[in-house]
């Protein structure tokens, strides 16, 4: 049952994930009036997520340490996916989206007049790079973690 649980927490988590970075993302910069406005909605949105992740993250952590069989390899594989999933969405909220934030509160509209060589641009740029790869890293990572709860789930004796 705790499996079944940790599956959906996962395909939440996923799912959030996936809808934020081929859906919302994509479509505020593609229906909103001004790219500020725009990155102002990516970021309260990616906020959320953060938290929700930090959420889920932490409960799967402690699921994992209470189960019973929690030693086995391929509970010690998920417990270290999980831990470095939980650590990555830190990283993305508490350093990386928060200096973001910081660039944004102090440019505001004026970041997108910047040029691309300028040092503060290239900053967020980079930034904003990382929290793509932290959020790629984590959906990838759900994903193989879903699948080894699922394959898990029809390998085991009494799924039969």
């Amino acid at each position: 049952m705790a499996e079944k649980i940790r599956l959906v927490l996962l395909g939440l988590w996923t799912g959030a994930m996936a809808f934020f970075s081929f859906i919302v993302a994509p479509s505020a910069f593609a229906v909103l009036p001004t790219r500020h406005l725009a990155g102002q909605l990516v970021s309260r949105t990616l906020s959320g997520l953060e938290v929700l992740g930090l959420a889920f993250g932490i409960l799967l952590l402690i699921m994992l340490l209470a189960s019973r069989l929690w030693r086995r390899p391929a509970s010690i594989f998920e417990f270290a996916v999980t831990l470095l999933m939980t650590a990555a969405t830190a990283v993305s909220r508490f350093i990386v989206s928060a200096r973001l934030h910081e660039l944004r509160l102090r440019l505001g509209e004026g970041l997108d007049a910047l040029p691309f060589t300028d040092p503060t641009r290239l900053a967020f740029d980079r930034l904003h790079q990382v929290s793509v790869g932290l959020m790629s890293f984590n959906l990838l990572a759900a994903l193989v973690l879903i699948a080894l709860l699922i394959w898990r789930d029809h390998s085991s004796p009494t799924s039969a």
